[in-house]
Formats: structure tokens, C-alpha cells, sequence
């Protein structure tokens, strides 16, 4: 259901006087998109159909109920999609099409898969019902919404992280603010996609478990002994920023319904039951944004930057709907990084040019362009991470799975291992793959890692693991050299046992000796850049010639922050933390 404007049409309405108070109050901020007329001529044998269809994460089940000549319901009866990110086709959907009595609906942006699985469903449904599948892709024609441009105090142009937790700031400091988001639902970037942890220091969380040497103090000398190991362009005062609000930050997260409960490697936070926590973060996230009823837009794209006398005054917006501005005394840019971006990602770093990606569709570095285009400068753009451990599916898309990490032995097709799977850099890790044969290997792994993390057993039941009762019977299965492979993995095991690694000096805490046994084949993707718009240390923008630039603001990866959290930093903290002190800044500054 487009409910995009929200304010603005529930102002016309209730001035016009056609409907009551009540039809006002409606808390999810974007109007219905109302069918002009259903499809005509219709015919079904009436009763209730069930059918399915496989989705991102399985097989999704649903069925349809008609009479002789209307669609009565669609319901989604079973699923293993990903929670929020799947909330709004599952939704909306199934409404849509009863609505319009029509097959003609568009998909979720950024939920494309899943509202493809439900549309083939419905319409494999349909079909059993005896229905015109021509007819019932038609469609329907739809009332345009009459867009009119707005004036707000603060404009957060991205919905991820960092642009909710901008606004939910920035609203509770007395701000009138307007969020944006060119996506169908909240939180469809990198946020969405966080599957494993987020790093903080000095939390509850750590207390309550008596965490050694977990303060911010600590944490600031392991990014900061990290950064200097690496020689890598990092901002000190940024890095302290962080390292300082971290765990204030993980704390607010808790009181909003995030269930950290776990920690691992002193400073990572994890989720109680293993699931992954950006669903959870965008859960509470979109709660808190509905409860301070901020004017949040979907489907509602920022174009460009709107300068006044040097200083940003709001932005041009792009909708299904037509265009229209927003004038602002501020604008933050949270649009996220760039890695779904084929042509920044051949000018800044081509290495990881053609890769499947297991970042979201929606990081095209819009607001690094936009942002560019009005003189602010650049800065770290090189700097991304790519991802050792993508699983590719058969439709060509990717999923990460980071989250086996410490639980898992990397093998190539000759059954050995090439790399400390414990490496403090993701992308060495990533380019030692890219060396091996195919630039895959096999991510081994055993029962403890299905038991123990909610997101892999998902992963597992949906088939994307290939198992069995022993690692001989496993090495039948896959495509290695058996007897390397079982050398290997009797060597691995017996590290364990004696303490040292013998080959690549990893600390193995876990043997992989609990049957079953798994393997995933992997592959490195291209999953998120951390270069972008140049910035301070509270989120303004920095131009070309050194100075800020007045109204313009940037945090979270689409930002040039100087933590380089594809390595130094850690993404989400950074997107967190920054969404909140730029949120604080723009409300001070605009006084």
C-alpha cells in the first residue's frame, strides 16, 4: 500500500472536509494508491487454491481464495524470507492485488525477489482457479496523487542506520524533519544486510557479562594499533568518536527492542538467539520513527541538492507520483556506499569490478554524486570490502555468510586450506581466495553453527548447504581432492587438540568435530565501499577548497567519516554512531 505523503494528503483531505478526523491519523506516512477501476470480466471456479514458488530464501506457500468472478483474498501461509526485508511485499502485495483484481502489481524495490515469488504463486493460483491470465495482467489504472513541493526544518535524504537514527535525533531535539528513502521500506541498505554483529565498547551488555579490557579506551587502541599496522588513512579524532559513543549507542539500541545478548572477541555484539541483527535494528528503528511520527517517504528519491548563495536549501524529489522539492534549512545525506555502482566502482577501485554482490540494490552512490556535483570533496574512495564468504545462488544473486567466520575451515578444489581464516583483513582474505581455482573454495563447517545461529540454520533449510554424517561422506559430495581434504581437516582438528596451527597460525577455538558436517561454496563479492562526501568530525560537509559547506551534512557509508570501517572501523557502529551525532549537529546548527 503507497502511503508516501501522508501529511501532505491528510492536510488536503481533512481541509476539504471529505472525510473525518480519523481518516487523518494514519501512522505509516504514504497515501493509497486507489484502483480507478478493477479488471472486468472475470471468471473463476470458485473455492481456495493453494501454490508456491521459491523465493530469496526458499520456497514460499500461499493461497488464493475466489467466487465466480472476484479474487476474495491472497494470504502468504508460509515463508523462510528475510524478516523486514520481506515485511512489506508479504504485505502489500497480496492487498494490491484483491484491491485491483489484477496480477499487474508492481514488485517491492528492494524486495524484488520475494514480491516475485508471491506474484508467480498467486498467479500459478489463478490459473487453478480456471482464470484468464491474460486479463489478469492488465491491470489496472490508478489515481495519480497530486504532489506538492514542502518546507521543513531538516531533510535526511537515506533511510538506513545512520538517516533513521539522523531523524529520530533530530525530531526528539524539537525539529520538524522530512525522511527519504528511494526504496519500498525502511532500512533496505547496508543496514538490512548486516548479518552478523556490530561493534561497540563500554555497553550494559558487556557489563552484565563482566568483559575484560572491553572499555572505549581499549577499543579505541585496537582501531587505532589496527590502523597504524595497516598504514591506512584513518582519522583519529573520528576513530575516538566512535570508540567513545559506541556502547551509549548499543544501550539506546537495547531499550528499543534490539535483543543483544552475546558477545564474542571482547568488543562484538551479537544477537542472544544468532539471528542477524539488521532486521532487528530496522525493526526498532521504523517503532521509534512511528512513535515520534516523523514524516517518513518511500518510494521517494532525492535527485539533487538544492544551493542557495553557497548554502544547501533542501532537495529535488523524484516519485511514481511526479516531482516536487523539499526546502530545508539542512540537508544530511545517508544514502549509503556505492558498491551496486559498475562505473564508480571502475574509476575508484576495479579490483572488485563484476562480482556478485551480497550488498543491497541500493547503493548506486547517489548521494556521493549528488553531493559531488555541488562542490564537496571526496575522500577515501578506494577504500571497500569485499566479501570472502558469499554463497551465489542459482539465480545469480548472493548471500553472505560472514556470520561462520570464527566456525569455519576455508579448502580449495585441491581439499587444502590457503589462508588464517582468523585474518584481521577481510579483503586479504578475499584476495587469497581470488587466487584459488574458479576464486572459490568450500566453507566448512559443522552442527554446532546450525544450532548455534538462527540466520544458518535458515540458510541450511533452505537448502543452500551441502551436509552429511561424516567428513568422508561430505568429501563425496563436493568437489575436492578426498584425500587432502580429509588430511586437512584430521591436521585442523588435531590444532585444536594441540594448541598451535601449524600452517597459518590461527587460534582455533572451535575443531569442527560435532556431526553433521557442512560445506557452502564461496566466493568473494563486492559487498560495501567506505570512501564518499568528505566530512568533519560532526557530519558537515567539506568542499573542494577545505571549508564546509552550510546546510549539508553526510554520515554512514556515504560518507568520507576517515574510519575506514571496511576494516579499522566496523560499518554498522560507524553508521550508528555518526547517524546520531549528525543528527545533534544539524538540529544545533540550524537554531
Amino acid at each position: 500500500m503507497n502511503k508516501r505523503f501522508k501529511k501532505i494528503i491528510s492536510l488536503l483531505i481533512c481541509l476539504a472536509m471529505l472525510f473525518t478526523l480519523t481518516a487523518c491519523s494514519s501512522s505509516t506516512n504514504t497515501p493509497k494508491e486507489t484502483p480507478k477501476k478493477t479488471s472486468d470480466g472475470l471468471s473463476f471456479t470458485p473455492g481456495t487454491y493453494a501454490a508456491e514458488a521459491p523465493g530469496r530464501n526458499g520456497i514460499l506457500k500461499l493461497e488464493v481464495t475466489v467466487d465466480e468472478s472476484r479474487i476474495l483474498s491472497v494470504k502468504v501461509l508460509e515463508h523462510s524470507e528475510t524478516a523486514m526485508l520481506s515485511d512489506a511485499p508479504i504485505q502489500q502485495i497480496p492487498q494490491k492485488i484483491v484491491e485491483g483484481q489484477t496480477l499487474k502489481v508492481d514488485t517491492i524495490a528492494g524486495a524484488s525477489l520475494t514480491s516475485g515469488a508471491i506474484l508467480a504463486a498467486a498467479k500459478e493460483a489463478l490459473t487453478k482457479a480456471g482464470g484468464d491470465i491474460n486479463k489478469l495482467m492488465q491491470g489496472v489504472e490508478k489515481e495519480k496523487i497530486q504532489v506538492q513541493d514542502a518546507e521543513t526544518d531538516i531533510v535526511v535524504v537515506g533511510a538506513g542506520a545512520a538517516g533513521m537514527i539522523a531523524a529520530i535525533k533530530a525530531s526528539a531535539l524539537g525539529k520538524d524533519v522530512i525522511l527519504v528513502e528511494k526504496m519500498g521500506m525502511l532500512g533496505g541498505g547496508d543496514t538490512m544486510m548486516a548479518s552478523t554483529l556490530l561493534n561497540a565498547a563500554g555497553s550494559s551488555v558487556q557489563k552484565e557479562l563482566s568483559i575484560p579490557n572491553s572499555s572505549a579506551e581499549d577499543f579505541y587502541k585496537q582501531l587505532d594499533g589496527i590502523a597504524t599496522q595497516k598504514n591506512m588513512p584513518a582519522d583519529r579524532t573520528t576513530l575516538k568518536t566512535y570508540a567513545d559513543r559506541s556502547g551509549a549507542m548499543v544501550d539506546w539500541l537495547v531499550d528499543l527492542g534490539v535483543p543483544f545478548g552475546r558477545i564474542t572477541n571482547t568488543f562484538q555484539h551479537k544477537i542472544k538467539d544468532g539471528s542477524a541483527p539488521g532486521t532487528h535494528i530496522v525493526a526498532a528503528l521504523s517503532k521509534e520513527l512511528n512513535a515520534k511520527k516523523v514524516d517518513y517517504r518511500l518510494n521517494t528519491k532525492a535527485t539533487s541538492i538544492i544551493m542557495e548563495d553557497g548554502k544547501a536549501t533542501g532537495i529535488e524529489i523524484e516519485t511514481p507520483d511526479g516531482n516536487y522539492k523539499i526546502k530545508a534549512k539542512a540537508v544530511i545525506v545517508t544514502t549509503g556506499g556505492f558498491s551496486n555502482n559498475p562505473e564508480l566502482l571502475a574509476k575508484y577501485n576495479p579490483t572488485w569490478l563484476n562480482r556478485p554482490t551480497t550488498g543491497s540494490a541500493s547503493l548506486t552512490g547517489d548521494g556521493i554524486i549528488m553531493a559531488e556535483k555541488v562542490g564537496a570533496a571526496l575522500y577515501n574512495m578506494d577504500q571497500v570490502k569485499a566479501n570472502y564468504l558469499a554463497h551465489v545462488l542459482e539465480d545469480g544473486s548472493a548471500v553472505s555468510l560472514t556470520a561462520i567466520n570464527n566456525h569455519t575451515v576455508l579448502v580449495n578444489h585441491d581439499g587444502k586450506r590457503f589462508v588464517n581464516e582468523d585474518h584481521g583483513s577481510i579483503n586479504y582474505k578475499s584476495e587469497q581466495m581470488m587466487m584459488q581455482k574458479g576464486h572459490e573454495a568450500y566453507a566448512i563447517f559443522d552442527q554446532t553453527v546450525i544450532e548455534d545461529l538462527k540466520l544458518m540454520k535458515g540458510y541450511n533449510d533452505s537448502g543452500y548447504f551441502i551436509s552429511a554424517d561424516t567428513l568422508e561422506g561430505l568429501a563425496d559430495k563436493i568437489d575436492v581432492n578426498k584425500e587432502n581434504f580429509l588430511k586437512t581437516m584430521k591436521d585442523y582438528q588435531s590444532y585444536t587438540i594441540n594448541g598451535e596451527d601449524k600452517e597459518f597460525g590461527r587460534k582455533i577455538s572451535d575443531p569442527i568435530d560435532k556431526p553433521k558436517y557442512y560445506a557452502a561454496l564461496v566466493t568473494p563479492s563486492m559487498q560495501s565501499t567506505y570512501g564518499g562526501i568528505k566530512v568533519d568530525e560532526t557530519g558537515h560537509v567539506i568542499s573542494t577548497e577545505g571549508k564546509v559547506i552550510p546546510g549539508l551534512y553526510a554520515a554512514g557509508a556515504t560518507s568520507g567519516h576517515g574510519a575506514a570501517a571496511g576494516e579499522v572501523g566496523y560499518a554498522l557502529i560507524v553508521a550508528v554512531v555518526f547517524g546520531d551525532v549528525v543528527g545533534e549537529q544539524a538540529a544545533t546548527d540550524i537554531k
